[in-house]
């Protein structure tokens, strides 16, 4: 708690019944009641209390600048009803510390110095009784933005001026000033404003604006200010500071476009940025530490989504795998040319619809072409090799038949039979002797061959052809 003290210290400059100037203090000094000028600069303050300041009911002027105050006490002010200047500049004083109520009782003050504390928002309930008001002053803190809610219903009729400079205000709605008809001056300089709209036109008595050191794209969005701006100068009675400052962010693709906002207009804004307003409407600022919590939850967020995506992409893969096993298990077997039906009722009593149980009838050997998973059945091939080994047994059969009932060596190559050789190749009984010729013989093979060639290749009926030759060779000699 602050001290109250009658005597005047050595640290004050001035002290007299009207004035009282002191420096380097921790605490208020008791001036007499008839004080109308109070001034406690460069101390160290951290308050204001309700004791401190009840008796100076005469005080007009009261600045409590460049000290450590961070918390001003409810009511601590109600007692000056008389002052018109309240300075307390170049503290820590936070928007949480500042009620409704605290300068709801100052009906006389015409200026108010907040500049150079930590205010993050603007609340209207601040400035509702403050009728009076002329100059505002409210920079160099950390502003972010300006709404419609940030006057409204402040009696600030009376305000001319208003300082908003060396804050981080990117965004202000159009009808933000709309509650502050009699403004006169307004400084916006050295913000962070890309875009605003023509946030100007409703103020009649604008005579002096100042909007440089901010980083101004030129998009279309800016044209309904930048027409603004351009009307704004044209009158003799109105200025705008610093023009030559109020150039665009330039992209490099934007050749065409304006560099200063002065000179944007339809033709030569940005369109292709049209809709990449940074500011966002009814943006609020983040206390310490949201951003850095906001950035975390996001990449935590992030983190989960795409693990997500991975297990579903991984239990997609999974189904699909097990789905070509499944497939490729009830490939069932199956002969050339057969139907479906048929297919089904022979693998009927199959355990597992690729072990087939055939029936020794149907029993064919299957290779399988990888890719293209062509059958190839080998089951005639099979059946005509089995064909050709019979036939030529029985050619053996036959010859030694022969050998064995002939006692001369002349008969033994005379008579082979007719069963060793087809009825077609013996011609009529008596022309037997054509089994003596070996090339009648071979001739008669060989078109008998060309008929099983049709169906089943020539490789077998080669063989035939060339064993029955070297059996009639034999008989011959």
């Amino acid at each position: 708690m602050l001290r109250v003290t009658v005597a005047c210290p050595e640290s004050c400059l001035v002290c007299t019944q009207d004035v009282t100037l002191c420096q380097q203090l921790t605490y208020i000094v008791a001036a007499p009641e008839t004080t109308r000028v109070l001034i406690l600069m460069d101390g160290h303050l951290s308050s204001v209390e309700s004791a401190n300041l009840t008796l100076l009911v005469n005080l007009a002027l009261l600045s409590l600048s460049r000290n450590a105050i961070y918390g001003i006490q409810e009511g601590s002010l109600h007692g000056l009803t008389k002052l018109q200047t309240l300075s307390l500049g170049h503290n820590r004083i936070p928007s949480s510390s500042l009620s409704d109520h605290t300068f709801s009782k100052l009906r006389s003050l015409q200026v108010l110095v907040l500049s150079h504390n930590v205010l993050r928002t603007l609340r209207a309930a601040w400035f509702r009784n403050t009728k009076a008001l002329r100059r505002l002053l409210l920079d160099g803190n950390q502003i972010t933005n300006l709404t419609q809610s940030s006057f409204r219903g402040a009696n600030l009729h009376r305000l001319r001026h208003l300082d908003l400079s060396n804050n981080f205000i990117s965004f202000i709605e159009k009808d933000a000033f709309r509650p502050l008809p009699q403004l006169q001056e307004v400084d916006l300089s050295r913000n962070m404003l890309a875009h605003m709209p023509d946030a100007f036109t409703p103020l009649k008595q604008l005579s002096v604006l100042s909007l440089e050191g901010n980083q101004w794209s030129c998009t279309c969005d800016l044209y309904p200010l930048a027409r603004f701006l351009r009307n704004f100068v044209k009158s003799p009675v109105r200025i705008l500071y610093n023009t030559k400052d109020l150039n665009c962010q330039v992209s490099p693709p934007a050749e065409a476009a304006a560099k200063s906002m002065l000179r944007l207009s339809e033709t030569n804004c940005d369109s292709k940025s049209h809709n990449l307003t940074l500011a966002l409407k009814d943006r609020r600022g983040l206390l310490p530490g949201q951003d850095v919590a906001l950035m975390t939850v996001l990449g935590f967020a992030g983190v989960v989504g795409l693990t997500c995506a991975g297990l579903v992409i991984f239990n997609w893969k999974l189904q699909q795998g097990r789905a070509n096993e499944h497939t490729s298990k009830n490939l069932c077997c199956r002969t050339l040319n057969e139907s479906p039906c048929a297919h089904e009722e022979r693998n009927g009593r199959a355990v597992g619809c690729c072990n087939c149980h055939l029936t020794r009838e149907n029993e064919t050997e299957v290779m399988s072409n990888v890719g293209l998973r062509k059958e190839i059945p080998l089951r005639q091939e099979k059946r005509h090799q089995a064909m050709l080994a019979s036939t030529s047994m029985a050619l053996d059969t036959s010859f030694k038949n022969l050998k064995g009932r002939d006692h001369g060596p002349d008969r033994a190559c005379s008579r082979p039979g007719e069963a060793l050789l087809p009825a077609r190749c013996l011609g009529s009984s008596g022309n037997k002797k054509a089994l003596h010729d070996a090339s009648s013989v071979t001739r008669c093979l060989k078109t008998d061959e060309k008929l099983s060639n049709s169906k089943h290749g020539e490789v077998q009926a080669q063989i035939l052809l060339q064993h029955g030759a070297r059996k009639i060779g034999e008989l011959v000699c």
